[in-house]
């Protein structure tokens, strides 16, 4: 085994070699990646995640990642477009919750999309997934070593550390951890020497999600695995969106018939079998989308519940925020980044994308109630993959017309 010194010396020197003689963005992207990614799994606030992603989106303008993204993805470019006027059009005419940030939001996300395209540009697939996934086995180390020694009860729910420090959204970030853990696996298992290292991380992952005791995180990634690892071999377009639909359903219906499930089961309200009064929210739901079914009651809408606020379920808070005509326009976008997935020739990108767009979906059965929102851990399991997987074409394609970017060996190994 390598002592700390000698592995921070190696770090130190793999990334003076990976960016020598090279443009100095890449560089600023780098640490940029590095900082939000840690921050995110880290750090409970949102100004380091905010920051980095506009420095990335500044880089991408200036170095024309961003541009190249934009031409291999124009058919996203109509969405960002009508979601845009969409909320205007709500801000306007709309419901109550309709104000300012929601617009804002939206270019935040348009941001996020332009720095992915320069991480895909100066790292590889493979160093992308590493990153998250060592960052996000480290969390669930210090999550658990945490709660062990500051818990009043070790049975009591684990709460994950970082931007998610909440037991549901902070296991959505873990999971998507997990799920790179197991791209990289399937594209190369590592080299020897960092072996046991990802077993003691992947450990840690599943031991602290078993231990948040969120319910539908758990499902949703058992659903996703094995769903991802099928359709990467041979799934369309359609597969994709049907098993999209599937795992969301399966999720919803665990919510809708949770009373006679705990019933049969349970024998009180404790841990495991407390209860998550979904029916009686989406009941809720169901009012406000017959109230307002055509541009919603705006994201900023909230119950007047201090124990449930909000619809607790993506594509139920979609249509009751922003209406049944954005639904369908959020169906039309996934179904074109299911197309660009099942294109994605980068078989360990393909898995990543596949099984957080599943898991996402999973997740939406019961919770993520605003996709388009800017909170939790929901960029991670989400909107990373998504932008991932679109920014990283034009990166594939620059990099095998040209000569292999330097000093990529090494981590590519991790």
């Amino acid at each position: 085994m390598f002592s700390v010194s000698s592995r921070l010396t190696y770090a130190a020197l793999w990334l003076r070699k990976q960016h020598a003689g090279r443009d100095w963005s890449h560089s600023v992207s780098v640490a940029a990646f590095l900082v939000f990614v840690v921050a995110t799994f880290f750090v409970r606030g949102h100004a380091l995640p905010v920051g980095t992603i506009v420095l990335m989106a500044i880089l991408a303008l200036f170095s024309g990642a961003g541009a190249a993204a934009f031409r291999q993805s124009a058919s996203l470019v109509p969405f960002g477009v009508f979601f845009s006027a969409w909320v205007a059009l709500g801000g306007i005419i709309g419901g109550p919750g309709y104000n300012i940030s929601d617009f804002f939001n939206l270019v935040l996300l348009g941001a996020f999309f332009l720095s992915m395209a320069q991480v895909s540009r100066a790292l590889s697939t493979r160093q992308i997934l590493s990153v998250v996934a060592i960052a996000g086995g480290a969390s669930a180390c210090a999550a658990l070593l945490l709660h062990i020694v500051s818990a009043d009860d070790l049975f009591d729910r684990l709460v994950p550390i970082g931007r998610g420090r909440n037991p549901i959204p902070g296991a959505g970030g873990l999971a998507v951890a997990l799920i790179a853990f197991v791209a990289l696996w399937l594209d190369r298992p590592p080299m020897r020497r960092v072996t046991s290292l990802h077993f003691v991380l992947i450990l840690a992952l599943l031991t602290t999600l078993a231990w948040t005791q969120s319910r539908a995180p758990i499902i949703a990634l058992a659903l996703a695995l094995p769903l991802a690892l099928w359709l990467s071999r041979r799934g369309g377009t359609a597969a994709v969106l049907l098993a999209c639909g599937g795992v969301w359903l399966v999720v919803t219906g665990l919510g809708l018939f949770e009373p006679m499930i705990k019933a049969a089961i349970c024998d009180s309200d404790a841990d495991w079998c407390r209860p998550s009064f979904r029916s009686e929210i989406w009941g809720w739901v169901r009012e406000q989308i017959a109230l307002h079914p055509m541009l919603g009651t705006g994201p900023s809408f909230r119950f007047d519940k201090t124990w449930m606020s909000h619809p607790h379920n993506g594509l139920f808070g979609v249509a009751m925020y922003y209406g049944l005509v954005a639904l369908l326009a959020f169906w039309a976008m996934i179904g074109f980044y299911a197309r660009q997935l099942t294109r994605q020739e980068d078989r360990s990108l393909r898995f990543f994308g596949l099984a957080s767009l599943l898991f996402s979906f999973g997740y939406m059965g019961t919770d993520l109630s605003n996709p388009f929102a800017f909170f939790n851990m929901h960029y991670l399991f989400l909107w990373l993959p998504f932008f991932l997987v679109l920014g990283s074409n034009q990166a594939t394609t620059r990099r095998e017309g040209g000569a292999p970017l330097p000093g990529t060996g090494e981590l590519r190994q991790i």
